[in-house]
């Protein structure tokens, strides 16, 4: 075991900012608070704990070690753009990167080999080491002061703000997207990351991939040839592919500003090649490294400033990258104490010159066309009333956060530079791009020593701790509501388009959205308790109004992502299947509805959502059997063909499972529907209850359904021909005769004629769309997608749709009971699904906690489990092996395939899509 580490220079750090990173993918790094640690590096993130309750996960320790075992003070933590590279630097200046998801594999070559694995899981793969001897002293000038990732070469798509439309009666928000080019400064090859880093000394480093693999290599220059000591800096990008450094120097006393450019080398010419041969590798001849070039555009003297007779020094240097947008500029933030925050922007030098001297000087030919130097010019002072701690840019650098020592935090559009959570702003707003538009704010946080702070990449929470804190826990606060505060219609509207945008901007940057999720269910407590004061007695009223704030979240949720439920048809099931928007939605919909305690809402998620990956996998299955089919003949059959297709077969069975009790389910729920339809107050199950209903009247569950149950046919039909022709070559190997055998006695089991549902869903289509023409021939434009989304998102039937469901079951019972082994159905246990009226309700401690503290330790509730866990993705039982857990849904699963017959080659089944997310779409943790 290791000594504790002694941590004596966390208060030296410049900023405390540097100790914690917070990914998109939702896992926050963070260096020990503690006087004394046995860890250097942890790792958190948040989960579910019951389907109501979150938590910060315990600490993780990630061991950051030097060759001889040196377990160093960190000083540096920072995810990279894509949120899979981790860089860490410490006190010595020594320099890491730890790549998440992957682990190693134990391999005979001299290089290493990975395998995708959860986030939580790290592995080193690059270290740039100056210094391992624990007892020399800390070389100052070798400390990195400044460090940024370099942006990825692919186009970025992002939402446009949510734009008022004012309407006769009401009002309404309209959304959009915008699609920009590949912007800032970034690696060419798009599958690629860099960063750069800047030590004290001036030494500048760019560390980056190379053609192929994730390991990474160093090129550096320095700033001056004369000695520096960097006492504060920062590094952005401006829009023209250059790297912008600005610095105070505390042997001159210059705070110097200087841009930078990357030669990428033979890298620029691979990445166009590999644009048509992914696997192209540069000739070792031709292969002239990447080369930084820099120039120094301006240097000055600090202006401390001078407030109620004290003096404000040089604070922090920070530069907010150049946007996404094309006329965006870069913005370099230099800060005094509790005063002003100058604001300067690159500029060419002939835009200092004022007009009379530029048309002179034209008059005289001496502006010539060439591209002029550059400089920085002072664009405005922002005056804030506190004493600033740092500065913190916010995502995509359209927003930046400062923190005050107070624990206030003030939060900047960078595009205006107006602070937008005051309260002097109109409501509703004209344009919505954050909750804080609408009245949230950041919560003050008390605190005695430095605080180490995190904003999550949605902005709706912070973590933080102190230095040298007794523990190592982390408190999780979300953003509150402090203007705009009540529950008429119009602010409640407000709140549920700019936490919908917020949910739209996270699905199109592929971020985590779990800290979005614990501040609408902050905000639904917050309503319930403020009407209840208001109207105690009104219980019902103050649940449909939460029911409908709830729908509201959900509808603009569908709408700014531009997800029309009623705009698929059978034709575009497969595009369907993956498709990312539906799947984030179905999960906000599955965890919200579990949140609140509506199951029928909740159900139906989770049963789309297990569909889609059912199809998926019965899809991805019979090519991969069709692909090896088409090879060979059956005769040339070989035992590794059989081990491959069996090991594909046993890799579907769980999931074929699951879909015969499923369709038992439905029929349980019909039986018993059509049993009590003239009797419905003497029956548990009724309109409002059904799960089966929903499914079957709304157009994309009954697509996926349908398809299941089609694509299950074709895969029974196309095992038993190829079980005939093996059998008939005399190659039938015992792999696949056993993996066929366990197939088919999956498939006859069922207590119902797959065919005979079948047929009923059909006419059930054929008569919806029937109906549905007829009855909203006289609606207004939009009311089918109402429909539709009352049925998908609330298991809710319209008026409209009551009567149809009326006929459904009318018709089963006079069709489909007569052909069927009813008490065999009805007595069919389908407990393991989880699902329906009769499902075990959940027992939670206290529904008022929505994030117990993290060192309460709360155990998580798997969702699906009986006598013992049961693998969601697979859906087997689990009885060893190494386990993951989704951190939203609660869902378990095997780590590695369990593969059933032994295999000399890697089997690639359609479970390696799902090796970091779960089929809710969240991330995956080892555990």
């Amino acid at each position: 075991m290791n000594e504790a580490i002694v941590n004596v220079h966390l208060e030296d750090v410049p900023k405390t900012s540097s100790l914690i990173s917070w990914s998109k993918n939702g896992l926050i790094a963070y260096v020990s608070p503690c006087k004394q640690s046995k860890h250097n590096l942890l790792l958190t993130y948040l989960e579910s704990v019951n389907g109501h309750s979150w938590r910060l996960a315990p600490p993780q320790p990630v061991e950051v070690k030097l060759e001889n075992n040196f377990v160093p003070e960190l000083s540096l933590l920072c995810w990279s753009t894509l949120s899979t590279d981790l860089a860490v630097s410490d006190v010595y200046g020594n320099f890491y990167i730890f790549l998440a998801g992957v682990g190693m594999v134990d391999s005979k070559d001299s290089l290493p080999s990975y395998e995708l694995t959860s986030y939580n899981h790290m592995e080193m793969i690059y270290r740039d080491v100056i210094n391992q001897n624990i007892k020399s002293p800390i070389n100052p000038g070798a400390f990195i002061i400044a460090f940024k990732w370099l942006n990825i070469e692919k186009p970025q798509i992002l939402n446009k703000p949510a734009s008022l439309i004012n309407l006769q009666q009401s009002y309404v928000y309209t959304y959009g997207v915008n699609q920009y080019a590949p912007h800032g400064v970034s690696h060419p090859i798009p599958t690629k990351q860099a960063c750069l880093a800047l030590r004290r000394n001036g030494t500048l480093m760019l560390y980056y991939q190379g053609e192929h693999k994730v390991e990474y290599h160093r090129v550096s220059t320095n700033l001056h040839d004369k000695p520096m000591m960097i006492s504060n800096a920062s590094i952005g990008f401006t829009n023209d592919k250059e790297i912008l450094i600005t610095t105070y120097d505390n042997l001159s006393g210059e705070i110097s500003t200087y841009l930078a450019t990357i030669d990428w080398g033979f890298l620029v010419e691979s990445a166009k090649r590999q644009k048509t041969d992914p696997h192209y590798h540069t000739p070792k001849e031709n292969q002239n490294l990447p080369t930084i070039s820099l120039t120094k555009i301006h240097e000055m003297k600090p202006l401390p400033e001078y407030k109620e007779g004290n003096i404000y020094p040089l604070r922090c240097i920070d530069i907010v990258s150049a946007s996404a947008e094309k006329e965006s500029k870069a913005s370099i933030l230099i800060s005094y104490g509790a005063v002003k925050i100058y604001r300067y922007e690159v500029v060419n030098t002939v835009e200092t010159i004022s007009d009379a001297f530029s048309e002179l000087g034209t008059k005289m030919n001496a502006l010539v066309e060439s591209t002029h130097p550059k400089t920085i010019e002072l664009k405005d002072t922002i005056s804030r009333n506190g004493s600033i701690q740092s500065i913190i840019i916010g995502p995509s650098d359209l927003h930046c956060m400062i923190l005050y020592e107070s624990g206030y935090i003030d939060v900047l559009d960078t595009k205006t530079w107006e602070v937008i959570n005051t309260s002097n702003r109109q409501f509703p707003p004209r344009t919505i791009t954050t909750a804080f538009e609408v009245g949230f704010a950041f919560p003050e946080i008390k605190h005695k020593d430095q605080l180490v702070l995190a904003v999550s990449p949605n902005m709706t929470s912070v973590v933080y701790t102190e230095v040298y804190n007794e523990t190592d826990d982390l408190t999780l606060k979300p953003i509150e509501k402090v203007r705009n505060t009540g529950f008429q219609p119009r602010d409640l509207f407000a709140t549920s388009v700019a936490l919908a945008y917020r949910h739209a901007y996270a699905c199109y940057t592929n971020t985590f959205t779990d800290d979005l999720i614990i501040l609408i269910q902050f905000e639904v407590q917050r309503l319930r308790s403020l009407l209840f004061r208001q109207m105690p007695d009104k219980n019902d009223s103050i649940k449909l109004m939460l029911k409908k704030f709830l729908e509201s979240i959900i509808s603009e949720a569908h709408k700014s992502i531009n997800f029309q439920l009623d705009a698929f048809s059978k034709e575009s099931v497969d595009k369907l299947l993956s498709n990312p928007p539906l799947q984030k939605l179905l999960s906000l919909q599955l965890i919200l509805g579990e949140a609140q305690g509506n199951s029928v809402m909740s159900d139906i998620a989770w049963i789309v959502l297990n569909l889609r990956s059912t199809n998926f996998g019965i899809m991805f299955s019979l090519s991969s059997i069709y692909r090896q089919i088409s090879k060979k003949k059956p005769s040339e059959d070989t035992l590794q063909d059989s081990i491959a297709r069996g090991e594909c077969i046993i890799s579907l069975i769980g999931n074929i499972k699951w879909l015969m009790d499923l369709m038992a389910y439905f029929n349980q729920e019909l039986l018993q529907l059509s049993y009590f339809r003239n009797d419905t107050e003497n029956s548990k199950l009724n309109l409002s209850n059904s799960v089966v209903l929903p499914i079957i009247l709304s157009k994309v569950p009954r697509l996926f359904l349908m398809y299941a149950i089609s694509s299950m046919g074709k895969t029974h039909e196309i095992l038993k021909k190829l079980h005939k022709d093996l059998a008939e070559s005399n190659k039938l190997f015992t792999p696949m005769k056993e993996a066929l055998n366990r197939y088919f006695t999956i498939c006859s089991g069922a207590p119902l004629t797959l065919s005979l549902f079948e047929q009923y869903l059909r006419e059930c289509d054929a008569l919806i769309a029937k109906e549905l023409t007829t009855r909203l021939a006289s609606k207004e434009k939009g009311y089918s997608l109402k429909i539709e989304q009352k049925l998908v998102c609330q298991g809710e039937l319209a008026d409209d749709v009551k009567d149809i469901a009326r006929i459904l079951v009318d018709r089963y019972a006079h069709n489909i009971t007569r052909e069927m082994k009813v008490s065999e159905l009805y007595f069919y246990n389908t407990e393991w699904l989880n699902i329906g009226f009769n499902k075990p309700a959940r027992s939670i401690e206290d529904s008022s906690i929505i994030v117990y503290p993290q060192v309460s330790n709360k155990k998580v509730v798997p969702r699906l489990k009986l006598d013992r866990d049961i693998d969601a993705l697979r859906k087997i039982y689990i009885y060893d092996g190494k386990i993951r857990r989704c951190t939203r849904c609660r869902s378990v699963s095997l780590v590695s395939d369990p593969l059933v017959f032994e295999s000399p080659t890697a089997i690639g089944l359609w479970t390696m899509v799902f090796q970091r997310t779960c089929i809710c779409g969240n991330t995956w943790v080892n555990i």
